[in-house]
């Protein structure tokens, strides 16, 4: 939800909406990155919006203490995707950022497993059709030699 409020402008309004052209995915998809784009909180409701910044707020809590310790600490925040209860991506526009649990487990597994020193954001979604963050930038294939085995086809 720390980029949901990214579904208020174009092109993912029309991702959202599902009026998307996909001929169009090429040059008009840009995807979304941890490191270019800032955090965009959800604004659907009051609710959303509390919650999208505390998690903002952990993350950047998390970041000044590994800043200023002395000490190497390890420290993976990890901003996930829709995982629901049936494992699925669905039908409904969610199906862009589904995270299966098969994904989900393997990056926690990762993480825990690091026998390097890491300290980073990192996105955990499925491979999915119309992805709209970038996982081919993300930092958890470099740091932790995490790939999503997952992802939701075209409807």
């Amino acid at each position: 939800m720390t980029v949901f409020g990214y579904i208020t402008q174009e092109p993912y309004l029309s991702i959202f909406h599902d009026t998307f052209d996909d001929a169009m995915m090429p040059v008009s998809l840009q995807k979304i990155t941890i490191k270019d784009y800032p955090p965009l909180a959800d604004i659907q409701s009051l609710g959303c919006v509390a919650y999208s910044q505390s998690k903002i707020i952990g993350e950047q809590m998390a970041t000044d203490i590994v800043k200023n310790s002395s000490k190497s600490i390890i420290c993976a925040c990890a901003r996930f995707g829709w995982i629901n209860i049936d494992d699925q991506p669905g039908k409904t526009w969610l199906r862009h950022v589904w995270c299966s649990y098969r994904d989900l487990c393997s990056l926690i597994d990762k993480a825990l497993a690091a026998h390097q020193y890491i300290s980073d954001i990192y996105l955990i979604i499925s491979n999915n059709y119309r992805l709209w963050v970038d996982l081919d930038l993300d930092d958890a294939t470099r740091d932790l030699g995490f790939v999503s085995q997952d992802g939701a086809e075209k409807l």
